[in-house]
């Protein structure tokens, strides 16, 4: 289905904008592509109610959070920050974007906060008084934190003055399932969510609201597994998201299961908005790579001197000839710009690279030097006039140019070298 007839360019920005960015252009258009013609307003007035957290927020939300409860400590206080979740999902994501407020650096300097992975009795100097502060981005359900609490804290209680809980948002039936684990939660009352199709949620006013949830169990039923019940029969549960939660909640690095399927999942050639699980971030991620060495084999061929003078630096000595390619760095300055002026978020951008932090710190270092981004690490005139120099090339390549047989062979062989220099695999034939 061709989607430009379906949405056109301000609903398209009014879209991107209400989902803040943190998904392309071409991403929104292809998750639509999903639906019928004739749901594709529905899926649009879904993704328009959306409640989306980029980076700041998150980082502002824990910074006041933790600096209304804890911004003066006595001298024989400390706080210990435990992250909900295993490393490489949300506990090391919110784990990072605690370390940058300015509460973290605050106490960090004063020696008075701990932040782990795990409790042991190292952690703990005679004569202190502890306060345990567990945080997460979001609760759905409540079972991931009550089972967490029960497998690593329980025992532990009497270690502590106090236990709090710090999130993002969550959902009120998992907020009234947790209350009574913790000394006192801490999650802002605006983002605190009903059931998406709930009777008083509001959404989709009274008469309509019903239309959008079959609408979206139509889909999910597809995209999920069924339970299994103890009878035999099979029940789709998490068709609505996990425990039938009904969020409609996302976050810039990625989506909880508790939020509706048909945003997240990634199974049988369906296209995700806001991806859910690690091995799809991977998938995406690797097709972006991939997608990035194309582009810059089409540009090693035909593209403008600037563009070959900026991003093929890297030179490979085969026999006697000496040949310019892309190194790593350039391949990595490329993706930075392309997703930058797609407006994608420092996270996002590291995770579709696969890049830690401070190594996107040093590429942008690279990128100043080179005349691309000035210290406020926005693009210069030379970086726009670049980029858009290489995107018009790709444009008019994909669209227009009828390769020669010799031309076709020599672009072959250099997509190759690129693919194999880079460790991509990709299937020319």
């Amino acid at each position: 289905m061709k989607i430009s007839k379906e949405i056109d360019n301000i609903t398209l920005d009014l879209l991107g904008s209400r989902l803040k960015n943190i998904v392309a252009p071409l991403d929104i258009i292809k998750w639509l592509e999903n639906f019928k013609e004739s749901e594709v307003q529905t899926a649009i007035h879904l993704a328009m109610n959306m409640s989306v957290f980029t980076t700041y927020e998150i980082e502002d939300i824990l910074n006041n959070a933790f600096f209304n409860q804890f911004g003066s400590l006595k001298s024989d206080e400390k706080i210990i920050v435990f992250p909900i979740g295993d490393f490489g999902k949300s506990g090391s994501m919110i784990a990072y974007f605690f370390q940058k407020t300015d509460f973290h650096k605050k106490m960090k300097r004063s020696k008075k906060l701990n932040l782990v992975a795990h409790l042991d009795d190292s952690i703990f100097e005679t004569g202190k008084r502890y306060y345990l502060v567990l945080i997460d981005d979001f609760t759905g359900s409540g079972k991931s934190i009550e089972t967490f609490y029960t497998e690593k804290i329980k025992g532990k209680i009497d270690c502590f003055e106090e236990i709090h809980f710090m999130g993002v948002a969550g959902m009120r039936k998992a907020i009234k399932r947790i209350t009574k684990l913790f000394t006192k939660l801490h999650i802002p009352e605006s983002n605190i969510f009903k059931p998406t199709f709930g009777r008083d949620s509001h959404n989709f006013g009274y008469r309509n609201y019903n239309n959008y949830r079959e609408f979206c169990y139509k889909y999910g039923v597809k995209l999920t597994n069924p339970k299994k019940l103890k009878n035999g029969n099979e029940k789709h549960t998490s068709a609505l998201g996990f425990e039938n939660s009904q969020a409609l909640v996302s976050f810039s690095y990625g989506s909880p299961n508790n939020t509706l399927p048909i945003v997240w999942a990634n199974k049988d050639g369906w296209r995700p908005l806001i991806p859910r699980f690690s091995k799809d971030k991977i998938s995406v991620s690797r097709n972006f790579r991939k997608s990035l060495s194309y582009e810059l084999s089409l540009l090693k061929e035909f593209g403008s001197e600037d563009v070959k003078t900026v991003f093929f630096t890297f030179q490979i000595e085969r026999n006697t000839q000496i040949f310019n390619s892309a190194s790593k760095i350039d391949f990595s300055l490329y993706g930075i710009i392309k997703l930058k002026r797609a407006g994608h978020t420092v996270p996002t951008i590291c995770q579709k690279l696969g890049m830690m932090t401070l190594d996107y710190e040093d590429m942008m270092e690279e990128a100043v030097k080179r005349g691309l981004f000035d210290k406020t690490f926005e693009l210069t005139e030379y970086g726009l006039q670049v980029y858009y120099d290489a995107k018009k090339t790709i444009k008019a390549l994909n669209r227009n140019i009828a390769y020669s047989k010799e031309t076709l062979a020599a672009f072959r062989k250099s997509l190759i070298l690129t693919f194999t220099y880079f460790d991509l695999s990709f299937s020319l034939s």
